[in-house]
């Protein structure tokens, strides 16, 4: 490990490898760190479902940031989708990459009164290509009478988000990437105008810029971030090999599937057409496979009543990176870039942006995003050394469900 870089990322998941990605093609000597195998949380750990639309609506956005930047994030989301898989495609990662389509599914009549509202809004302010759903429309794409309608985003598509990421790290390294893991940045120091980040192993490293790209792993020891970007953990299931027949009569398509509700389940079918893949909020906590695999069974249940004698065969999870006002952000604060809060949409915008983030610390004109007219909002809910306030929010959550 080098003990001086010019560029120095923690967190070696999906964003502080394009950030790495960024800065090496300026022409900075970059060095990515991780706590853990970089990539172990989220980024490889998702349900493979590649879309950047925002999580909040329109309204939302102008009411907090203003009418201008709400255009101009909902402008910037099918031009991230396309930053990113012509990355994939220009560089031939190959990660099952799929136009597959992505269906949000309304779980009660006024949800799909609002998505109606959203994919107006949607196309009005973005070139992204989306469809209504009718509910007589859903038998083409799922057999449950559980939803109301949904969206049809034609544009999103499909991956295995661990092969994305395989590819990312080889991309990387090809272009002369220090990529380090299992080493904690503990303290960061200020003086004369460069950085000294001591670490987990004892070794320190100066550096003349930080970025900082921790998302749902951001530590207690980093306060400014961990008060506004906070973990809430997103749990998958795999079912046992099923039939193709038996596969069909759930999903008879290949789409993508999300529902609206608070349990925020998504499913698919596996790559290989073999298995059910179907995550959710099974808990805004950490809580036990086993727990988790039980109430992800329910839900599943709950749609596909057959599903009962279905066994699971796989289990794992990953931290999303939340904010309070539920919108990414790249920025600044005390002189270290940042690129955080992806809030579920990080397999197109954490990429997206962690290019964004690296050619801002590059002072490279390329960084400009909408994403930077946002900010990681604080709240006093988040004051103490761990997120407590998501003890109340799940069981809020699940008595809503």
């Amino acid at each position: 490990m080098p003990t001086k870089v010019d560029v120095l990322i923690i967190g070696g998941g999906y964003t502080g490898l394009c950030a790495a990605l960024a800065t090496s093609e300026i022409g900075a000597h970059t060095l990515v760190i991780d706590q853990a195998n970089p990539g172990e949380g989220a980024s490889t750990r998702n349900g493979g479902m590649f879309g950047a639309h925002p999580r909040v609506s329109w309204e939302k956005v102008k009411n907090t940031f203003g009418e201008i930047v709400a255009d101009a994030i909902f402008e910037e989301a099918p031009i991230a989708l396309n930053f990113v898989r012509d990355i994939i495609q220009k560089n031939k990662i190959k990660c099952d990459f799929h136009n597959s389509g992505r269906i949000q599914l309304a779980w009660t009549k006024d949800h799909f009164t609002s998505q109606k509202k959203m994919a107006e809004n949607i196309t009005r302010k973005s070139d992204a290509k989306i469809d209504i759903l009718e509910k007589k429309d859903l038998t083409e794409y799922i057999s449950t009478e559980k939803y109301y309608g949904g969206i049809h985003f034609s544009e999103h598509c499909s991956l295995n988000p661990k092969k994305f990421h395989d590819g990312l790290i080889n991309f990387a390294l090809s272009k002369g990437v220090q990529i380090n893991s299992n080493i904690e940045a503990k303290r960061i120091d200020r003086n004369n105008k460069k950085w000294t980040v001591f670490l987990s192993n004892g070794r320190s490293i100066n550096a003349s810029k930080i970025i900082m790209a921790t998302n749902g792993y951001t530590g207690n020891n980093f306060p400014w971030f961990f008060r506004r970007v906070f973990p809430i953990p997103s749990y998958i299931v795999v079912t046992e090999e099923l039939s193709d027949n038996f596969i069909r009569s759930l999903i008879p398509s290949n789409k993508m599937l999300v529902e609206t509700r608070s349990k925020h389940s998504y499913f698919r079918k596996s790559p290989d057409n073999k298995r059910i893949i179907f995550g959710g909020r099974a808990s805004m906590l950490n809580i036990t496979n086993e727990k988790a695999t039980s109430r992800l069974k329910e839900t599943m249940i709950e749609i596909w009543p057959k599903m009962r004698e279905i066994n699971i065969d796989y289990s794992w999870s990953g931290n999303t990176g939340f904010t309070f006002n539920q919108l990414p952000h790249v920025g600044r604060i005390n002189k270290i870039n940042y690129a955080m809060g992806f809030c579920g949409s990080g397999t197109v915008l954490s990429p997206y942006l962690g290019y964004k983030v690296g050619y801002q610390a590059m002072c490279d004109k390329r960084g400009a995003t909408a994403f930077s007219s946002t900010n990681l909002k604080f709240s006093t809910l988040n004051l103490f050394s761990k997120p407590y306030f998501l003890n109340i929010l799940d069981i809020w959550t699940r008595l809503k469900s």
